[in-house]
């Protein structure tokens, strides 16, 4: 009998755990107060033989389990000579995890080098008149094809580094769905680095046996960026910059100083350095927009062998000006017009509701509607537009409001509207700080404000099928100023006006952060980065054209799968990028979008099963895995022994359970 782990049976040096219990309970004896000694001698001579039967027993039994439990994992077998065991042509599956965790150093190389090196040994191992096929994360078609050895070994030069993320179960169920029409014998070689993220078992439906071969790395450690997310939605030329920069690293990795830079434009905008004190750090970078309309961006940290991850790529385009519309009834409320008059990243404009101009509706940001009695038909209309393109409306409702005129209007965005008229006091108690309205309003959290009042207020009816973000709310749980998040734009509505009959909200202190964090984040909002492998992304505020999207990157254009909806569209990915950067989006011949796709982080925590764990997992999911970790000199040999053999670990699985179910027999009948 053979081994393929014969350093597993290094453990049978846990026998001597058992035994040495067993001795010590030997030896353990208990005094019994006894009021008539006559048959004692009797008594304890059946006690004694009992006892050590049963220590006996149970000892040999324990013994037993944990022995074959150790023949199990060092996966024994024995050489046949059956004439079936090699006869025919062999169909050899070998499997290359090549993704970018096989970055990681190894002895000579990286990982990835070593496992086109054990994947050569396999086919070694072979017969010349042996069928291969290699696959690889790509998950080609073309993989499927049988191959000589001769031209399989010329396919495993070609293998390189693929952005594919596979999980374990993805792979065995694409190795158990590979055709055998020539009904070849089939063994199936997977060769990988054993990462914890991928090579978890969860729920297989590949029953048939797999050869697994590790490849080990030296060094565990990587620095990776995780994220590079902007603290306000909205961007504008000259406006200074904050971003988060979230980089993580192995746990156990001892760097403490993380060196890297940030690229607007291509120019080198800000070399910095990230102290770590555990395991991950959130580094605030702040720079200036350059005066452009489009903003790309690159950081990059410093790390070595895994590399994939050590770069971001953002893209976003600036606003010249946002424009903020007043519409009000008859007379204008200064507190808007003050707050935005004399900005200059304002474009500000008043108009009494008589006399709006609605070619300004069109292109605003944020139309604030203040104490608007009655809306025509033609208003509602334009307001629906504006709302579907991506616009923000604010409504603070007059004492005299066409109820039934505004809630029509807002039923088509699944929204009540406003219910019952209050004239009663009411206190605004509560504040949402965790709003993007408050973010970065406040340094720590807001306690003892003096809140606003409302003198004449409107109920907002609640609806449980729509979004919606309380802002400020009243003493009795109801909402003052409420957020609603559609599918294109924003609409806040407000329970009262900014007249002085109706509330001193427009002149208490969080109006200002309120509305002009509203005007801020009204501003056309982008992803600043996507995901390399994501199968669908969706642009708002693009209207369908006859000419479809395409999109192009170098000298490489091309039309991907596209769904148009009302004001957004999907496009569908999948397979169509593969290298992190910028990527133009054309519509009739002009560039409208610039993207930035990066690569999934998925495989950045180079942590990794040992064997026996992996054995251990596989095996409780009752899969058919043998495990051979063999090095490269002697794996040929390895695989050419198990071709002549009868592999024996179920059997000693199965006897481990016997020995353990005797011991749980002897246990009762013995008492």
């Amino acid at each position: 009998m053979n081994f393929i782990a014969p350093e597993f049976l290094y453990a049978l040096g846990f026998l001597a755990i058992p035994i040495l219990i067993h001795l010590f309970n030997f030896r353990r004896y208990k005094t019994v107060q006894f009021s008539q000694v006559r048959f004692l001698k009797s008594i304890k001579q059946q006690t004694q033989s009992t006892s050590r039967l049963k220590h006996i027993l149970v000892l040999i039994s324990r013994c037993l389990a944990i022995a074959a439990l150790v023949f199990a994992f060092a996966q024994p077998f024995l050489s046949t000579e059956e004439p079936d065991a090699t006869v025919g042509t062999a169909g050899v599956i070998v499997y290359i995890d090549n993704s970018f965790s096989m970055q990681a150093s190894a002895e000579v190389g990286s990982l990835l080098d070593v496992a086109k090196n054990k994947a050569l040994a396999v086919a070694k191992a072979h017969k010349a008149s042996d069928k291969f096929q290699l696959h690889t994360n790509e998950f080609m078609a073309s993989e499927q094809r049988w191959l000589n050895r001769e031209a399989f070994i010329n396919s495993l030069q070609e293998v390189d580094f693929s952005p594919k993320f596979r999980t374990f179960e993805a792979v065995t169920n694409r190795l158990n769905g590979i055709e055998n029409d020539a009904n070849y014998r089939l063994k199936k070689f997977l060769i990988g680095d054993l990462q914890k993220i991928s090579y978890t078992v969860n729920d297989p439906q590949d029953s048939s046996q797999l050869f697994i071969i590790p490849t080990f790395s030296q060094l565990q450690e990587n620095v990776w960026i995780k994220n590079f997310s902007a603290y306000q939605p909205f961007h504008l030329p000259v406006l200074n910059e904050k971003f988060d920069l979230n980089i993580e690293k192995n746990t156990g990795n001892d760097r403490n100083q993380i060196n890297g830079k940030l690229l607007i434009n291509g120019l080198l905008k800000n070399p910095f350095i990230a102290e770590m004190k555990g395991d991950s750090v959130v580094k605030e970078l702040s720079f200036s927009n350059p005066e452009s309309d489009l903003i790309l961006g690159k950081v990059t940290v410093k790390d070595y062998p895994v590399v994939f991850d050590d770069t971001f790529y953002f893209a976003y385009p600036t606003n010249k000006r946002i424009k903020v519309l007043h519409v009000f009834n008859k007379i204008k409320n200064n507190s808007v017009a003050t707050l935005f008059r004399n900005d200059s990243l304002m474009n500000f404009e008043a108009s009494a509701i008589e006399q709006i101009d609605y070619s300004i509706v069109k292109t605003s940001n944020l139309i604030i509607l203040e104490n608007v009695e009655r809306f025509s038909s033609g208003l509602l209309s334009e307001l629906t537009s504006f709302v579907n393109l991506g616009g923000t409306l604010f409504i603070l409702p007059s004492a005299d409001l066409d109820k039934a005129s505004i809630n029509s209007f807002l039923n088509q965005f699944t929204i009540k509207g406003y219910g019952a008229k209050a004239t009663d006091t009411l206190k605004i108690t509560q504040l949402n700080s965790k709003s993007n309205l408050f973010r970065n309003v406040f340094e720590e959290a807001p306690e003892n404000i003096n809140y606003p009042n409302s003198y004449l207020s409107w109920s907002i009816l609640t609806n449980s099928n729509t979004i919606t973000e309380p802002i400020l709310s009243f003493g009795n749980g109801s909402s003052y100023l409420e957020k609603y998040e559609l599918s294109s734009g924003n609409i806040f509505l407000s329970s009262s006006n900014l007249s002085t009959n109706s509330s001193n909200f427009g002149k208490h202190a969080l109006f200002v952060p309120i509305v002009y964090n509203m005007a801020l984040q009204s501003s056309s909002v982008r992803e600043t980065s996507y995901i390399l492998d994501e199968v669908k992304i969706e642009i708002k505020g693009i209207k369908a054209s006859e000419s479809p999207l395409r999109m192009k990157r170098g000298n490489n254009e091309w039309i991907p799968k596209q769904n148009w909806k009302e004001n957004s569209v999907e496009i569908f990915l999948r397979d169509q990028i593969f290298e992190p950067g910028f990527y133009q989006l054309i519509k009739d011949d002009k560039v409208i979008e610039t993207l930035a796709f990066n690569y999934n982080r998925n495989e950045s925590d180079l942590a990794y099963y040992e064997v026996g764990e992996f054995q251990a997992q596989a095996m409780e999911k009752g899969l058919q895995i043998v495990v051979i970790d063999s090095n490269l000199e002697s794996l040929s040999a390895s695989i050419g022994e198990m071709d002549k053999s009868q592999n024996l670990w179920k059997y000693f699985v199965m006897l481990s359970l016997f020995f353990i179910g005797l011991e749980i027999l002897f246990l009762q009948i013995l008492k």
